[in-house]
């Protein structure tokens, strides 16, 4: 006798269908971390069959122009029509197909070095001047963005110098472009040399298909840089803190950095000076404030703000205020818990004030701490250069001037023994939409301490985080969590505290989830990630992906997917007629999977509950001289309340291959009809079957529904496909086959024809069907789990 479960018991076990698309509560999305290090991996690539540069318009931008002229010469020997812009030049009129930026390369880096601001600037006039253009068009790698950098030629890992740290910020900045444009393409490329040959070399062979975000060529074989699992190394007995030593955490008065501060504190027993760019709070006035009093004096002052201009002068205030209340708490929660932490004033792009701060500190700190950020999210095309540069600054500035002030006295420099970095997931990988500016500093944050440890002997280390569970700078928390899960505070304080103890130098990342919000460019061009859980996730959306043709944020995706015939197990089973072909199930889960990128703005969560209307013209499943090119669209509309999305399938001569809707609701399917107590008879009438056939391996003991049941051989995704992590399917394949075979044998045609179907319905579960029943009475097939109905196909044929 056949065990049944409950829905209820069912639904705690067996997975959502298309879980990327439900991932996550953005309500409660807090994972643990794990602890990365990036490193450079050789990665050749055959040379581009064409010259990809040839008729292309290139901006060339940079601050040598002396470099800028000779790479742009080289660009145009390989086929490019090149305009510059550089010091003293006006930014030519819009029209390029991609910008070429050299920044600061071929300029060497000096301690405090400020020409990297009118760079920025210079890179920030270019990239508005393209934006709104480069925004509507929806063509895949139309326009590219590609950023030199002069790192090393391993992107600041490896052995050598970091010749000029400073072109980190257009690294970070390229990384988040496409958050923005996501149809662009973006490459960073860093050499090893700043030579007109080498970068135009480098920056030809990327242009022809920018599909790794970092590419590094260093004596001209080419890396890309790969992120691997590391465990922090132990604690190291000359650099852990300890009660007699000071840690300086710059802005650590609130959010992270206090609660760094706190950890290292407790962890430690050793004195902590946090800093803020204002005055240390007075117990006074709104400072003082129970909770709901202040928000009835915030409601107050807020209606005060009768004009556009008023209203921002008031919102300053309120937010000034907010920010006072934060510190004051704070520091009278640290100093009631007994803990040693200290506020002094620091701005630290002000090297006066840094200078104040280590002086007000005798020998100076043993431990430093960059934490000190700005954020302020908004659309790239929507900030100035000065705002561009005012949030790179914080990082890049303060870093040099507390490098400075280390140097600045030999003491000092003896005393410290450890300068730790603050930087972010948002630098090393790309952060939100409005986010460019911030993910810029900070990834030039991690170059700078590259830099300085291998130049100046300087112990330094950079740690990237993702965002803190209600803490930090992060302006829209709703929209964070979409990108990727939150760090729990304590977990976050517990690990940066054994990150300074540990002394180690270089940069370490603290990834988690990755969220519903990845773009085609993003999931290809972190491609080299390994260790990580959503790696199943992520290797099965690139699997079915393929070449990316034209892509519009939440409404259309078009592929090109090349099938070849044996190339895996399920492309050598099944025949149409005499001839090899696409099973079914394969057609069918290429086009739920293009659903995955076509979803309503907002990212909500989703569940897949129903293909519509499914047509697939079996002929045109035959493999032609063992290859077989589809053309995927799938377009996104709401209807009647719905989330719909139309799949339409082609051939590479244009011809109609299949077709379907997919369904999705907030909710997953959770009652299907059971057939058991409905009228069920066994499907009569005679019997063809002689149009389609299956070898047997992969799908294998057919059954033949005499009596209107049977099982269904259990079918495994690497049964399927010979890939590292194979995908699991939406909708059990061999269900989907059986389905087909039963259609075929009751199908009067002497020819293939089309397949069709009305409905089929999924439930959690149907990823695996064990039973299959037809129900005479309503032409229903319905699928069980453990006795549950998880799927139910209406109206399965095969016709003309």
């Amino acid at each position: 006798m056949t065990s049944t479960v409950t829905r209820e018991e069912a639904e705690r076990d067996w997975p959502a269908l298309r879980p990327h698309l439900s991932a996550f509560d953005p309500e409660a999305f807090v994972r643990p971390v794990t602890r990365f290090v990036w490193e450079p991996v050789e990665a050749p690539r055959p040379a581009p069959r064409e010259t990809p540069l040839a008729g292309r318009r290139l901006l060339l931008v940079g601050e040598v122009a002396d470099l800028v002229h000779a790479v742009g010469a080289a660009l145009e020997r390989r086929g490019a029509r090149v305009v510059t812009h550089t010091p003293g030049s006006r930014l030519p009129a819009d029209g390029w197909d991609g910008i070429v930026d050299l920044n600061v390369v071929g300029r060497s880096y000096e301690l405090g070095d400020t020409s990297w601001r009118q760079a920025l600037g210079r890179t920030t006039e270019a990239i508005r001047g393209a934006y709104a253009r480069w925004a509507a068009e929806h063509r895949y790698g139309h326009h590219i963005y590609v950023a030199v950098t002069h790192l090393g030629g391993l992107g600041g890992h490896g052995d050598g110098p970091v010749p000029q740290p400073l072109s980190g910020i257009w690294s970070g900045l390229a990384k988040c472009l496409p958050r923005e444009l996501p149809a662009a393409g973006i490459v960073v490329v860093d050499v090893d040399r700043a030579e007109a040959e080498v970068i135009a070399e480098a920056a030809a062979q990327e242009y022809a298909l920018p599909e790794d975000f970092e590419v590094c060529y260093r004596a001209g074989r080419r890396h890309v840089l790969a992120g691997r699992p590391a465990p922090t190394p132990p604690p190291g007995e000359a650099t852990a803190p300890g009660p007699g030593d000071t840690v300086l955490v710059t802005g650590g008065a609130r959010g992270v950095g206090f609660a760094a501060a706190r950890a290292f504190a407790e962890t430690f027993g050793c004195r902590v000076v946090v800093t803020g760019r204002g005055e240390r709070p007075q117990p006074e006035g709104e400072v003082l404030l129970e909770d709901e009093e202040f928000a009835g004096w915030r409601r107050e002052r807020l209606a005060t703000g009768r004009t556009p201009a008023r209203l921002s002068e008031v919102r300053r205030e309120v937010r000034r205020a907010e920010d006072d209340r934060a510190v004051h708490r704070n520091l009278a929660g640290a100093a009631a818990d007994g803990l040693r932490i200290d506020y002094l004033r620091c701005d630290c792009t002000d090297p006066d004030q840094v200078e104040r701060v280590f002086a007000a500190l005798g020998e100076g700190p043993t431990h430093v701490v960059h934490n000190a950020g700005i954020d302020e999210p908004a659309r790239f095309d929507r900030k100035s250069a000065d705002d561009v540069v005012r949030t790179v600054d914080v990082k890049v500035t303060g870093f040099a001037n507390l490098v400075a002030a280390v140097l600045a006295r030999p003491e000092r420099r003896r005393r410290l023994r450890l300068l730790s970095n603050v930087g972010s997931l948002a630098g090393r990988m790309g952060g939100m939409v409005g986010q460019v500016d911030y993910a810029a500093g900070n990834e030039a944050l991690a170059r700078l301490g590259f830099w300085a440890r291998d130049n100046l002997g300087l112990p330094v280390q950079t740690l990237c985080w993702p965002t803190w569970e209600r803490l930090g700078v992060i302006a829209n928390y709703a929209a964070a969590v979409r990108y990727v899960s939150t760090l729990d505070p304590a977990e976050g304080a517990r690990l940066w505290a054994a990150e300074l103890a540990s002394g180690h130098t270089g940069e370490s990342v603290f990834l988690g989830r990755i969220g519903a919000v990845l773009s085609p460019g993003q999931l290809r061009g972190f491609g080299t990630l390994t260790g990580h859980p959503d790696l199943s996730r992520l290797h099965a959306l690139d699997h079915y992906l393929g070449q990316v043709e034209q892509y519009e944020i939440f409404r259309m995706l078009r592929t090109k997917l090349s099938l070849t015939a044996r190339d895996h197990p399920c492309l050598a089973e099944f025949r149409v007629g005499a001839d090899l072909a696409v099973p079914v199930s394969v057609v069918l889960e290429h086009a739920v999977a293009a659903g995955d990128w076509v979803v309503p703005e907002g990212w909500p969560l989703l569940h897949l509950r129903e293909l519509r209307e499914l047509r697939v013209r079996l002929p045109r499943l035959r493999f032609t001289d063992d290859v077989l090119t589809l053309h995927r669209e799938a377009r996104g509309v709401r209807r009647d309340g719905e989330w719909c999305v139309d799949v339409s399938v082609r051939d590479g001569a244009g011809e109609d291959v299949a077709s379907l809707t997919l369904v999705y609701g907030e909710q997953p399917v959770e009652d299907l009809p059971d057939t058991r107590s409905a009228s069920r008879a066994a499907r009569t009438g005679q019997r063809h079957g002689n149009r389609l056939a299956w070898e047997g391996v992969v799908f294998q003991d057919a059954p033949d529904f005499l009596d209107g049941e049977d099982t269904v051989p259990a079918v495994y995704p690497a049964d399927l496909w010979t890939v590292p992590f194979p995908p699991s399917p939406t909708i059990d394949p061999a269900a989907v086959e059986a389905l087909v075979r039963a259609a075929d044998l009751h199908s009067p045609r002497s020819v293939p024809g089309t397949l069709s179907a009305r409905r089929l319905v999924a439930a959690p579960g149907a990823q695996r069907v064990q039973r299959l029943r037809y129900d005479d009475e309503s032409g229903h097939w319905t699928g069980t789990r453990e006795g549950v109905p998880v799927l139910l196909a209406e109206g399965v044929v095969i016709s003309d």
